[in-house]
């Protein structure tokens, strides 16, 4: 975790806050992925082998998306940033994917699924996901010509707005503004959004026949409504 936000659970702990709420103000404060800062360096490897620096891109507007394979919003939230970066190629726009799948194989079963054309990333120890302060899956960072994060959406089915502040920052019309998670998806404790694969419900399960799929979504939807939509404390995985 962030220096910074060791210091503050620190302090806050010895003015008697609730736990929960240590949590909440120490991922809000974390300073390594803020608005207006310059973007973490990126060096990984795409599926090619290749390494992969983020530098590379500077005076490219840049949307850094992460994922994993077992997030079911993943599987439509990429195909919709495949089309994003089409659609503003000629504007220079890079889109680029990182996966925090622990397991190199569940990344190329995924994508094989759901090719898309855009440079996709491996991080199985999840380095980048800290450096981002990463806490629902999945999470999109805009990242503007200078390199500096201009925007954040997170938990999927932001699309319309992810596309518009692109444009925006095409155009370098100004400031965007974040679009952040309910508290209950923040709350993640020491559980990083990226290692949670093991709380999803089977119907996070991308295989299997349309009715079972339908029967686990009955069930998954009834289980949420009655505990926690999707957060920490409730079921199913919390990305949706």
């Amino acid at each position: 975790m962030h220096r910074s936000s060791l210091n503050l659970r620190s302090l806050i702990t010895r003015m008697g806050w609730r736990p929960g709420a240590v949590i909440l103000l120490a991922v809000a404060t974390l300073g390594a992925a803020g608005k207006g800062d310059p973007a973490p360096a990126i060096q990984l490897k795409d599926q090619a082998g290749q390494p992969f620096s983020l530098a590379a891109f500077k005076g490219h507007v840049v949307v850094v998306d992460f994922w994993a394979s077992w997030c079911g919003p993943c599987r439509k939230s990429l195909p919709e940033l495949d089309d994003l970066q089409t659609r503003f190629a000629p504007q220079g726009v890079k889109v680029v994917g990182i996966s925090l799948d622990a397991d190199a194989a569940s990344v190329t079963a995924f994508l094989e699924k759901v090719p898309v054309r855009f440079t996709i990333l491996h991080d199985p120890a999840g380095q980048t996901g800290e450096a981002f302060s990463v806490v629902a899956m999945p999470t999109t960072f805009l990242i503007d010509r200078e390199g500096r994060i201009a925007g954040r959406f997170e938990g999927g089915a932001h699309t319309p707005e992810e596309a518009a502040a692109v444009a925006v920052l095409v155009a370098g019309q100004g400031a965007l503004k974040d679009v952040r998670v309910a508290s209950g998806l923040q709350a993640t404790g020491g559980l990083k959004a990226w290692r949670r694969g093991h709380l999803a419900d089977p119907i996070m399960n991308l295989d299997g026949d349309r009715l079972t799929a339908t029967l686990r979504e009955h069930i998954h939807a009834s289980k949420e409504g009655a505990a926690g939509n999707g957060g920490a404390a409730g079921g199913g995985c919390g990305c949706n």
